[in-house]
C-alpha cells in the first residue's frame, strides 16, 4: 500500500512519516520544495494551492497534514479532486487551524482568548 503524505515535511509529518514506514508502507512526501528520497520514502514536488504536481496515480491512502492560514480550504479541495480523479480509497485530513479558538478542554485557557 503506497500513502501519500501531505506536510510531511512539517512538525507533524516528521513524526507521522517515521511511523508509516515503520509499519511496512510505503509512503510518498508531497511538499512544494521536494526533498531528499530514503528507503521507504519518495519526496515528490508539488503545490496543492496551484494543483501542479498533484499526481496521485498508485496511492491507496492520503494523509493531509499540510495546512495554513490562508488557502487551507483551496488545498484540501484540490487535493480532494485530484484523489478522486485517481481512485484514491481513504483520505485523512489532520488539522489544527482554528483549534485555539474552539472551548475544548484540552487547551489551556489562555490559548482560547
Amino acid at each position: 500500500m503506497t500513502i501519500l503524505v501531505t506536510g510531511g515535511t512539517g512538525t507533524l509529518g516528521r513524526l507521522v512519516v517515521p511511523q508509516l514506514t515503520g509499519a511496512g508502507y510505503d509512503v510518498r512526501v508531497l511538499s512544494r520544495r521536494g526533498g531528499m528520497n530514503a528507503e521507504g520514502v519518495e519526496h515528490v514536488q508539488g503545490d496543492l494551492l496551484t494543483a501542479d504536481g498533484l499526481d496521485l496515480a498508485g496511492i491507496d491512502t492520503v494523509v493531509h497534514l499540510a495546512g495554513g492560514a490562508k488557502g487551507d480550504a483551496l488545498a484540501a479541495r484540490n487535493l480532494v479532486r485530484a484523489a478522486a480523479a485517481a481512485g484514491v480509497r481513504h483520505l485523512v485530513h489532520i488539522s489544527v487551524i482554528g483549534a485555539d479558538t474552539m472551548p475544548i478542554g484540552y487547551f489551556p485557557r489562555e490559548a482560547r482568548r
